[in-house]
């Protein structure tokens, strides 16, 4: 293995390690609106792309790889909007005053912070990335179904709204639409981001370690 593989299998048994810390503080909290939040989904899809990738990152299986590579970056892109949608949203919106709520526990600061930057900064820096175009495509269409599927849970009365833009009842019809267009954009750019990032400082990377 070269040094930025090993960096890379260091990271991600580093994520998957503080991933499952947070999910057993969260689900010791609560169980029944676990999978109603975007961070949870987005944290337990990150620790199983680690274990893959730590346990077929050497495969023979073109497949596998390839699915491997898909989930890392499916993660990678998913969990940057949480970091940025926490950082950025929801701590501004709240004055602050969320800040303890959102990363004062730790469940909150594992999965809205530790695991987002470790795993992140192991795809984008040491990792096989996507390379079509076409691959921007996975991130997007998970968090549209999504947010389709918290919509309409809303909608029919059968879960509470785990975000204030997804309450159906207390906004109007066009903010709802403004809301989801937005996150839409958003998840699409970040798609975009993260590729470039990862096809662009990956091989930097890869580079510096192959000089003698």
């Amino acid at each position: 293995m070269t040094k930025r593989q090993n960096i890379a299998l260091i990271l991600n048994i580093a994520a998957f390690v503080f991933g499952c810390v947070g999910i057993i503080f969260r689900l010791m909290h609560s169980l029944g609106d676990f999978f109603l939040y975007y961070t949870q989904i987005s944290n337990v899809i990150a620790v199983i792309s680690s274990a893959m990738y730590i346990a077929f990152r050497n495969t023979d299986s073109g497949k596998m790889r390839t699915f491997v590579i898909c989930t890392r970056y499916l993660t990678a892109c998913m969990l940057t909007m949480t970091f940025i949608v926490v950082m950025c949203i929801f701590i501004p919106m709240s004055g602050g005053a969320a800040t303890g709520r959102l990363l004062g526990s730790v469940n909150g600061i594992m999965h809205h912070a530790v695991c987002p930057v470790i795993s992140v900064t192991s795809y984008i820096f040491f990792e096989d990335g996507v390379k079509t175009r076409k691959a921007m495509l996975i991130p997007f269409i998970a968090t549209a179904i999504y947010s389709f599927t918290i919509y309409t849970l809303n909608f029919l009365r059968l879960a509470g709204a785990p975000y204030p833009f997804f309450e159906v009842y207390d906004h109007p019809v066009h903010e709802l639409v403004i809301w989801f267009f937005a996150l839409m954009a958003l998840v699409a750019a970040i798609a975009a981001a993260v590729r470039f990032a990862n096809l662009k400082l990956s091989r930097e990377k890869e580079k510096e370690h192959e000089v003698p």
